[in-house]
């Protein structure tokens, strides 16, 4: 059975000292991923909201995350810094057709997920609306000047620049349009 699309937009996170860009969260079907994965009951790993400093989206994780290659990648990450050892939010990211599918969400601590032990049961899979879904991407990166911008296929492409497209006013659809 497939899995049923999700809606994902951006949302401002809890600011960090300091702070130049603004931070955000994914809004899932309306509400903040971190707001979910801290309710999650029976989870013996440490909260990405127990820190000082609030796990922050990067704009490297959406390039990453334009990838949708079928590996891990991080969601959320220590602000300080871009690695899996010091606590991130990770999750396996792979294409279905164009759609975007997020599924085994985890609070990974080190090169590997321990499936039995890091896994956020029912939270997830998800997925989106392809071209939806990198829309919000590319918008989380054009805040972000200095990140890399995506070639056709969702990679890096040297020397090219971010775009500057108008953001919707509302969450993006739960599927794709239907035609009339």
């Amino acid at each position: 059975m497939p899995v049923p699309y999700a809606s994902l937009d951006l949302v401002p996170a809890a600011p960090a000292g300091g702070a130049s860009a603004p931070l955000r969260d994914f809004l899932v079907d309306g509400r903040a991923l971190l707001h979910r994965l801290d309710e999650v009951d029976g989870v013996d790993a440490v909260s990405p909201l127990a820190a000082d400093l609030p796990p922050t989206v990067r704009a490297e994780h959406a390039e990453r995350l334009l990838l949708a290659d079928g590996t891990r990648r991080v969601i959320h990450s220590c602000p300080d810094c871009d690695d899996p050892g010091c606590g991130a939010v990770t999750a396996v990211v792979e294409r279905s057709g164009d759609d975007v599918v997020w599924r085994d969400l985890a609070w990974q601590t080190g090169p590997t997920v321990d499936p039995a032990r890091d896994v956020y049961p029912g939270i997830g899979p998800y997925r989106f609306h392809g071209p939806a879904y990198r829309a919000v991407l590319h918008r989380l990166r054009a805040e972000h000047p200095g990140a890399p911008a995506a070639g056709p296929t969702g990679g890096a492409t040297p020397g090219s620049r971010p775009s500057a497209a108008p953001a919707p006013a509302s969450p993006l659809p739960l599927a794709p349009p239907r035609a009339a």
